[in-house]
């Protein structure tokens, strides 16, 4: 299916950036995908120029099966999930789910009882439709073709630690911050943030690496350390004194959370129930 996608979206557009754009996968992948589905059939689908990308005859027979394909799987999905009023599906990043949304979801499972509630805990950018999901929850500049987006919330970074940390270390302002160890993560490093606020007092970072946000705070509230704790997801352990800000001193990220859907989900009361919830709680 994923190969068929992206055969579709190279032949509707004439270009191997364009649909790794709206894919959201690298041009090499799509490269690859198209050499796959070219070695199964046996034939060359495409004439690839500097310029342009070009249907062959064979390319062309199988865009027509294609689309049509993809056409009718996607209304015959509309309406299985149209049957189903009170089925909701919403795809979300780990560290949001952890941190911020499972908090605040009994609110809204305990209003809506009857609601068949299935989350998906992913980084993926996955197909809205053809994975029949009615939400994601995304982070980044609100840009996602063929979708559409309603800001959540913008994000601050900050240092953060447990109170038993700044005591041990003897941490009172951001000038302390080498007295202890500065946690990481793949989201923003260390040098960064302390160049772009002008911290000169404070070596390299070379503290231990974690892949996930939600795993650095952890690290982070069991006193391992101070980690550069991103607004939305320190929300809660920083109002229950888990965690505890470092100076006044914070940045804006360059990106904020969205609500994205597809234009095609389905108005259920279960759907739209669960957008106006989400939407109140980002004001709140």
């Amino acid at each position: 299916m994923h190969t068929l996608r992206t055969f579709e979206s190279v032949s509707r557009l004439r270009s191997f950036t364009e649909a790794a754009e709206e894919l959201h996968l690298t041009v090499s992948a799509v490269s690859h995908q198209i050499r796959a589905i070219e070695t199964f059939y046996g034939t060359k689908l495409f004439q690839r120029s500097h310029r342009d990308v070009a249907l062959t005859k064979a390319g062309e027979s199988l865009r027509d099966v294609v689309e049509a394909f993809l056409d009718r799987l996607a209304a015959v999905g509309r309406s299985l999930r149209c049957q189903q009023a009170n089925r909701l599906s919403l795809s979300a990043p780990p560290s949001f789910v952890s941190r911020w949304l499972m908090p605040r979801l009994g609110e809204f499972l305990g209003t809506h009882p009857d609601v068949d509630f299935k989350l998906r805990a992913t980084t993926e950018l996955i197909d809205l439709e053809a994975d029949e999901v009615d939400f994601a929850i995304r982070y980044g500049n609100g840009s996602w073709p063929g979708l559409l987006c309603e800001k959540l919330f913008d994000e601050d970074v900050f240092p953060v630690a447990s109170p038993a940390c700044l005591e041990k270390s003897n941490i009172r302002g951001l000038k302390d911050l080498g007295n202890g160890v500065l946690l990481r993560d793949d989201f923003l490093c260390w040098s960064d943030w302390l160049g772009r606020i002008a911290e000169p007092n404070v070596s390299k970072a070379s503290g231990p690496v974690y892949g996930d946000s939600s795993l650095l705070l952890q690290a982070a509230e069991a006193g391992q350390g101070i980690a550069l704790g991103r607004s939305l997801l320190v929300e809660d352990a920083l109002a229950t004194g888990r965690l505890v800000r470092i100076g006044s001193r914070s940045l804006k990220t360059d990106g904020s959370y969205y609500l994205v859907y597809s234009s095609t989900t389905p108005g259920t009361p279960a759907v739209e129930s669960f957008r106006a919830w989400l939407m109140s709680v980002a004001k709140r």
